[in-house]
Formats: structure tokens, C-alpha cells, sequence
């Protein structure tokens, strides 16, 4: 009886203990996934990552390794490694199981959305909001794949995102919309007044308000244009010619330089307005990971 006893036991052990191991094998370096999590949580990101990059080599197979490429990912961002970040949270977004494959996802749209790629974050965020049935994390997709369209100008592509929004973040991406299309007016300058003001030479950007620019636009105008004159006047037509094209180049070129300015300083004033609405409707958003959370910027 005691046989049996000891050949069930035998048994069990036998079909349980592999699956134990495959998923927690024994791992010589485990503390290094502590030391990098402590390094990482006092902003340490050099050794934060010397620390991860360590636990993921010694222990592949360990149940934490999905979360510590995440941080691993994270700490590669603030060091400025961005390229090995994107390939770390798409190996798990690829492999990953439970909550760490969108959550890796959502920080691939964050990431780049913060980095001015709107396609990308489009992309990443879209496979988000199609795939997850977190409610947080399908808000926070949504949100940043709608912003990506109206950075863009595409306003029925923003709406057509958020109106999948719940009520409150709805209402808030109305607001966003809102401030967005307020473009100001005060300070804006007229290309074409410029342009006619570029009539006297420098005259463009003394409109624009560069007026030491203008002051010596219209000195370097009317000097060529004088040694131009004198030079046929001593008939050296060759000369003429040539300062004389010169005098045309730098008159041509005031006039399309004031223009300029004044396209540059409403643009300027655009850029300042987007950064100032950016800047009040950032948001956060807690992504669940397998033993514990974290908190990333939602842009738009």
C-alpha cells in the first residue's frame, strides 16, 4: 500500500513540478529584479537598467519578466535610449500575457505621440482601444488616437474617437476641441502688407518688427544699386550689369524675407497657443501590471 502511496505521489510531483518550473524556475539573480525596481523608484535609471537588464538575462523565463522589460522600457526612455525602448515594449506586446501586452501598446502610442510621430501613435493606440477590454486603458488610447487627428486638423477623425469616449472624458475632448480651434488673432500680421511694404526695400521687415533687419536690407540695396548706377556711368556696362542683377537679387530677396517673418511670427504664435492648450489638457493614466501599477502621460 505504502508502494502505491509513494508512486502516486511520484505521480503528481512528476506532472505538476514542470509546469512549476516553466513558470517560476529557479533564478540565481532574483534580486536583481529588486534592485532594479529600487533604483528605478529613486529615479536611479542607469542602474535601474544595469539592474533589470541583469534579472532578464539570468531568469528568461521567471513570471516578473514581462513587467521588469517594462521598466527596463521606461528606464531606456528617461536615459534616452528610445530605439531599445520601442524594441522592449514591443517583444511584450508581442509575448506578453495578462494585462502587460496593452499596457505595452499604450505606452508605445505615448511615447509616440510625445515624440511627434502621429502615425505611429495612431497605430499603437488604435490596437489598444480594438483589443483591450480594460476600460482605463481603451480611454486612454482613444483619447491620445483622437488628439494625434486633431493636431492634424482632422476634426471628424478626432470626434469620430472620442465620441467612443465615456461621458466625462467626452466632455473634457469637447472642451479640448473647444480651446484647440481658438487660434489667436492679436498680434497677427498680414503676409500681403508685407509684401507691399517689401515695395521699399527692407520695408517688410520693419513691418514684421525687425527693424535692424530692415535697416540693413535697405542699406545693402540702395549701395548696390548706387555702384551699379556709377558703374555705367563710367560706362562699364559688364559691371553694371552684374551689380546691377545683384541690386535685384537683394531687393527681391527683402521682400520675400519680410513675408517670411511674418509668416514665421503667426506661426509663432500658433505654436504658442497648441503648446498652451497641450500643456492644460495633459493627462494621466494608471496601467495595470501583474503586482502593481503604474502612472504614464496620456497626450494628445
Amino acid at each position: 500500500m505504502q508502494k502505491y502511496g509513494f508512486l502516486l505521489v511520484c505521480f503528481w510531483m512528476g506532472f505538476l513540478l514542470p509546469g512549476l518550473a516553466a513558470e517560476n524556475p529557479f533564478c540565481p539573480e532574483a534580486s536583481s529584479l529588486d534592485y532594479g525596481m529600487q533604483r528605478y523608484g529613486e529615479k536611479k535609471w542607469d542602474l535601474a537598467a544595469l539592474g533589470l537588464d541583469r534579472f532578464l538575462f539570468f531568469c528568461p523565463g521567471h513570471g516578473d519578466r514581462d513587467r521588469a522589460r517594462i521598466y527596463l522600457a521606461l528606464a531606456y526612455r528617461n536615459l534616452g535610449k528610445k530605439e531599445e525602448a520601442a524594441l522592449l515594449l514591443r517583444s511584450v506586446h508581442r509575448e506578453g500575457q495578462g494585462t502587460e501586452a496593452p499596457a505595452s501598446a499604450l505606452l508605445l502610442a505615448s511615447f509616440y505621440a510625445e515624440d511627434g510621430e502621429p502615425g505611429q501613435a495612431v497605430l499603437w493606440a488604435e490596437n489598444v482601444a480594438r483589443t483591450t477590454e480594460e476600460a482605463d486603458l481603451k480611454a486612454a488610447a482613444l483619447w491620445i488616437a483622437g488628439g494625434q487627428y486633431l493636431k492634424a486638423g482632422d476634426f471628424q477623425g478626432a470626434a469620430l474617437r472620442w465620441e467612443h469616449l465615456p461621458e466625462k472624458e467626452r466632455l473634457e475632448a469637447e472642451k479640448l476641441w473647444e480651446a484647440w480651434g481658438q487660434k489667436p488673432e492679436a498680434g497677427k500680421k498680414s503676409v500681403l502688407a508685407a509684401g507691399f511694404w517689401g515695395l521699399i526695400p527692407g520695408g517688410g521687415y520693419v513691418y514684421a518688427g525687425r527693424r535692424q533687419a530692415g535697416a540693413m536690407a535697405f542699406g545693402l540695396t540702395l549701395g548696390m544699386g548706387a555702384a551699379a548706377w556709377e558703374a555705367f556711368d563710367q560706362d562699364l556696362p559688364i559691371l553694371g550689369t552684374l551689380l546691377g542683377l545683384i541690386t535685384l537679387g537683394f531687393y527681391g530677396g527683402s521682400m520675400k524675407g519680410g513675408m517670411e517673418e511674418v509668416r514665421l511670427g503667426n506661426r509663432n504664435l500658433d505654436l504658442n497657443h497648441e503648446a498652451e492648450v497641450t500643456q492644460r489638457f495633459r493627462k494621466e493614466a494608471s496601467l495595470p501590471l501583474d503586482g502593481g501599477s503604474i502612472r504614464i502621460l496620456v497626450p494628445f
